[in-house]
């Protein structure tokens, strides 16, 4: 039989204090029956936790092996092309041109001129 100062379970649950929401459920059949379906949910859940996680963890292992592998691709294809394009000769027998091989002005230093 429902209590009629009962404004339902979820806000006898929310706002009494454990003893006054345990005293209801004895005075609330209503109350109590949610009450009972609630805590099979919750042992649903506990049971389930470990396995969720466990699923979690395993995505987040392929995850972090998956970013770790492109990164490794990426990094091999730009060395590839640093060492094709005649860069790494570039900055290896520092073959750069200066400022004056250019056709900027320099002053009697070499440092470039600015007006």
């Amino acid at each position: 039989m429902k209590n009629k100062n009962c404004n339902g379970y979820e806000s006898m649950y929310t706002f009494l204090s454990d003893e006054d929401f345990q005293k209801h459920l004895s005075e609330c059949e209503e109350c109590a029956a949610e009450h009972e379906r609630m805590q099979r949910v919750s042992a649903l859940i506990q049971e389930a936790k470990p396995y969720i996680k466990n699923q979690q963890r395993r995505r987040s292992i392929a995850l972090k092996a998956a970013c770790a592998s492109f990164v490794l691709f990426c990094s091999m294809a730009c060395f590839q092309l640093f060492m094709t394009t005649g860069l790494y000769d570039e900055v290896v027998y520092n073959n750069s041109p200066t400022i004056e091989e250019m056709g900027l002005p320099v002053d009697e230093y070499g440092f470039l001129m600015i007006n």
